[in-house]
């Protein structure tokens, strides 16, 4: 299994990037807040890409044989990922879509019990939201704990939920 990967950033897709380690190039899925992060750092054109290291989530199933890498900036970031793919009808695809702010922000929410939030991150609608917040509220505690580097961009606006009836 493949846990970390330190490599030379080959290629950087819509969401995901090609990082060659060891004359092997491994694609690796990125959540949109990592995918972010990265791009911060690292030139879009290939030119000047330089080393980039990501902590994995490999994921494999009998169903799915081809394994899919998912790739974040740190450990904590990796373990909130492994609690929201324990809560009910949310896969690892699906839950990496929805990281598109930091991890400390979305566990706030979660903590606050903030479905209105959380339906607003891709994929996730009301009975996900309820599920999440059911099953993570008393879970999450540390990673509402983290805080952002303070040279860190405001966080993208995020779509407005639609309104109930």
């Amino acid at each position: 299994m493949i846990a970390a990967l330190r490599g030379k950033l080959r290629r950087k897709l819509e969401n995901r990037v090609v990082v060659e380690s060891g004359g092997v190039g491994y694609e690796v899925f990125l959540p949109p807040v990592t995918l972010k992060a990265v791009s911060e750092t690292v030139a879009d054109d290939g030119e000047r890409a330089g080393e980039i290291s990501l902590v994995i989530y490999y994921h494999a199933t009998r169903d799915q044989p081809r394994p899919i890498l998912i790739g974040f900036t740190s450990e904590l970031e990796k373990e909130f990922f492994e609690k929201l793919i324990t809560v009910k009808d949310i896969g690892p695809l699906v839950a990496a879509r929805a990281l598109i702010c930091p991890v400390g922000e979305l566990a706030d929410a979660i903590a606050r019990q903030d479905e209105r939030f959380l339906r607003r991150l891709p994929g996730i609608g009301p009975q996900k939201a309820k599920n999440i917040v059911a099953q993570l509220q008393a879970k999450v505690a540390k990673f509402a704990l983290l805080k952002e580097p303070a040279a860190a961009p405001p966080e993208p606006p995020l779509e407005p939920a639609a309104e109930d009836d």
